[in-house]
């Protein structure tokens, strides 16, 4: 190590490190430890033993500069022998790129990360393009990409840096709910995290708003009507047009997966309806009820006590005499069990009806729909954007797809207000009147 010696005036004499060599272990028993620990594919502490009783002090030397010879160790075919040079090569790069990231601050754990993702590129990219770190590598957000960049000496002006600041604004904001800001916001929450002018900002957001991987900025209405300049992360902008196009595609779809609906004689099944439940519905109620069995998309909204959980069970009821393979969902594994205690029937989250893996990808798709003739989802309040998007997206042509919820209750804990969005163009139907 190679630094110099200090006082502090609480804990005495310390050395302070500017930088380090790693040597390798120099004994019989060091060596044959290292090889056994592990870190060498292909070794462990049974032909550690055995290469360092063969080649004793010189075992390091012969791995580093003639790791054939290891064929000469009882035990140690040619298949191994490449294996373990192999292991070697690896490990020693590992090494060299563990020995800079560390120099700059980086955890093991994170430096870990960022050689499985980038290899023997590590040390250029985080050299030159450490914002990449922000989107490539888990557990990197900007904050670290950034201390890692100052501390490789790019500039704080960098648009580089201002960029990245500005992808992690947005982000930043859809954790709070939001799909997009107005760039005016958005500017000003950028000279105020990154310390940079205005100036540049505007300059970094237009080059951004250019980037096919960067932002979406488009004009949308604001309050009151106005014109309102919005810029989106571009998973959020992707997702604002799928779930609208999904939507729109269900309601022009021509199959109808419950036809048993368009002529059923609604007095006889209101009244059959009414002798398996023991009671009546309200006129409110029995108008949602064909709402929801006769269109492909309906929304049954209203506040606690409106009725809204007896005319779900009313509908999942009459779905199930026409033999309509019904699926309940929810957001949350709470409001899935409180769906399937009132209809009688099993219920399950959202990402569990998907099989969402933790990636976000989902097993059930526009390619690969749900088998199901009506999907009842209840809380839909609580759908954020990006799951609204893949599960409508999982909705079969021809299927009917049930929202429930009220507005005014829980919000979702992702970015987007879908069940408010959905009712916004027209008056809400509420089964209360």
């Amino acid at each position: 190590m190679e630094g110099r010696w200090g006082s502090h005036p609480q804990y005495g004499k310390q050395f302070s490190v500017d930088n380090y060599t790693t040597l390798l272990p120099a004994t019989i028993q060091g060596i044959r430890r290292y090889l056994g620990s592990g870190l060498v594919k292909g070794i462990g502490p049974v032909f550690a033993d055995r290469i360092t009783q063969h080649f004793g002090l010189d075992t390091l030397d012969i791995l580093e500069t003639a790791p054939a010879r290891l064929i000469e160790v009882p035990g140690l075919g040619p298949k191994r022998t490449r294996k373990i040079s192999e292991a070697w090569e690896e490990q020693k790069a590992i090494k060299e790129v563990m020995v800079f990231l560390q120099g700059v601050g980086v955890s093991t754990s994170i430096a870990v990360r960022i050689y499985k993702k980038y290899g023997d590129a590590s040390i250029s990219v985080v050299r030159n393009q450490p914002y990449r770190l922000a989107a490539d590598v888990w557990g990197i957000g900007f904050l670290t990409a950034d201390k890692i960049a100052q501390a490789v000496g790019i500039p704080h002006d960098s648009p580089d840096r201002v960029k990245a600041g500005l992808q992690y604004a947005l982000s930043q904001s859809s954790d709070q709910g939001h799909c997009f800001l107005p760039e005016e916001r958005l500017i000003a929450d950028g000279v105020k995290l990154l310390q940079v002018d205005t100036g540049l900002v505007i300059e970094c957001l237009a080059e951004l708003a250019e980037d096919p991987e960067g932002v979406v900025r488009e004009t949308v209405p604001g309050p009151e009507g106005t014109p309102l300049t919005a810029v989106y992360l571009i998973p959020f902008h992707r997702a604002e047009l799928s779930l609208a196009g999904q939507v729109r595609r269900l309601l022009r779809a021509e199959e109808d997966r419950m036809p048993a609906f368009r002529d059923v004689p609604w007095d006889k099944a209101l009244a059959w309806l009414a002798d398996r439940t023991g009671a009546s519905l309200a006129p409110e109620q029995e108008e949602a009820v064909r709402l929801a069995l006769t269109r492909k998309v309906a929304v049954l909204t209203g506040g606690p006590g409106c009725g809204k959980s007896f005319t779900v069970r009313s509908i999942v009821e009459l779905a199930r005499a026409k033999k309509a393979r019904v699926v309940l969902a929810a957001p949350t594994g709470r409001a899935a069990k409180r769906l399937a205690e009132l209809t009688g029937a099993e219920a399950s989250t959202v990402h569990r009806l998907l099989e969402l893996k933790p990636g976000g990808d989902a097993a059930y798709d526009r390619d690969r729909p749900l088998d199901a003739d009506l999907i009842v989802v209840d809380e839909a309040s609580m759908l954020d954007l990006l799951l609204a998007n893949k599960l409508v997206k999982a909705v079969a042509p021809g299927a009917h797809l049930l929202l429930v919820g009220d507005v005014d209750q829980l919000p979702s804990v992702g970015a987007g207000e879908v069940l408010g969005d959905l009712l916004a163009p027209a008056a809400p139907y509420r089964p209360c009147g």
